[in-house]
């Protein structure tokens, strides 16, 4: 009788740790899940943000009566540059 009971414990406690275990895999799922939610929400809001500084920062540019250049100057080199390294 005391076999059977034996038995019988294990086979309940053998029950009992899988289920836990089992519902500890999907709730680690879960939170798995959850945070990459949050890092998605996170990189839109900072994509958001970036836009607004961005235009922010357009808008005092023009108010302290700065403007966009059109033309581009560009520097030539012309003449080699004298080399400084001695004995040459």
């Amino acid at each position: 009788m005391a076999l059977v009971g034996v038995i019988g414990c294990t086979v309940v406690a053998y029950l009992y740790f899988l289920n836990v275990s089992v519902v500890h895999v999907v709730m680690r799922k879960e939170a798995m899940q959850d945070a990459q939610d949050l890092k998605n929400q996170i990189a839109l809001l900072e994509t958001e943000y970036i836009i607004a500084q961005h235009t922010i920062a357009a808008r005092m540019a023009t108010v302290d009566g700065f403007r966009e250049d059109s033309e581009k100057i560009f520097v030539a080199r012309g003449a080699a540059v004298p080399n400084l390294v001695l004995g040459q």
